[in-house]
């Protein structure tokens, strides 16, 4: 079952390892670096958050889990944040990347451990790492490019090729049932919606929009009222 699930006991860490944990029920994954001594480098959002809220420092790093930004050293606790640890997986075969859980192996070989933590050290002390972007740059592309010097992130790759085929389903349905002319406007409503380059919305966004589409679709909504609520949404979502 550890090796179908990658989960690990804290005391089977190893420096160097790619480490993950589940975050919001599974949804998505947290992932980072094990540097020895209790220690994770990983990389989280880049803005400014709500500062408001009161700060928790860990009693055993001294890590604000509440204002973390960039790339950042903690302790695994607090990396975990209560989830269960896994190890990440690299040099696995074609037939186990197919059948495992998205953002959890890769067929790509890792460098040595001391290669890894070099690049890890290096990026925390220079937080160069760029802005977050949870479909082009997230903290799995950060612990995978520590690994291996490539910059890959599995979980956007397969949230994008599901928005994609959301949106096949949808734009041959419109065109069967309502004709070219209603196609053209709600691609055009869509395109301004998701911009030219959809990915740079980041995952989140692109998840929250597969969900409206699958729902209007499911509600058997028309062109008309679909290029209504994603225009509410847009509003919505700048008011943020």
């Amino acid at each position: 079952m550890q090796y179908i699930t990658n989960l690990i006991n804290k005391r089977n860490l190893e420096r160097g390892d790619h480490i993950y944990a589940y975050r919001k029920g599974y949804f998505y994954t947290h992932h980072g670096i094990f540097v020895g001594n209790d220690t994770v480098i990983h990389f989280n959002r880049t803005q400014e958050r709500d500062a408001s809220r009161g700060g928790r420092p860990c009693r055993k790093c001294g890590v604000d889990k509440d204002h973390l930004r960039g790339v950042v050293k903690s302790c695994v606790d607090c990396f975990l944040n209560g989830r269960h640890l896994h190890r990440f997986r690299y040099s696995v075969g074609p037939i186990r990347f197919v059948t495992n859980v998205v953002g959890t192996c890769t067929t790509g070989n890792a460098d040595p451990p001391d290669v890894t933590i070099s690049r890890a050290n290096g990026l925390f002390d220079r937080q160069d790492f760029g802005d977050y972007d949870l479909a082009l740059n997230n903290c799995e592309t950060f612990a995978v490019f520590c690994k291996t010097g490539v910059r890959s992130s599995d979980q956007a790759r397969s949230a994008l090729s599901l928005i994609d085929a959301a949106l096949e389903r949808l734009y041959n349905d419109v065109l069967v049932h309502h004709g070219q002319e209603k196609l053209n406007e709600l691609m055009q409503v869509i395109t301004r919606f998701l911009g030219d380059e959809p990915s740079q919305q980041g995952v989140g966004k692109l998840n929250k929009f597969k969900q409206k589409i699958d729902w209007y679709r499911a509600n058997r909504w028309s062109p008309d009222q679909i290029s209504d609520g994603l225009r509410n949404l847009e509003i919505d979502q700048g008011d943020h």
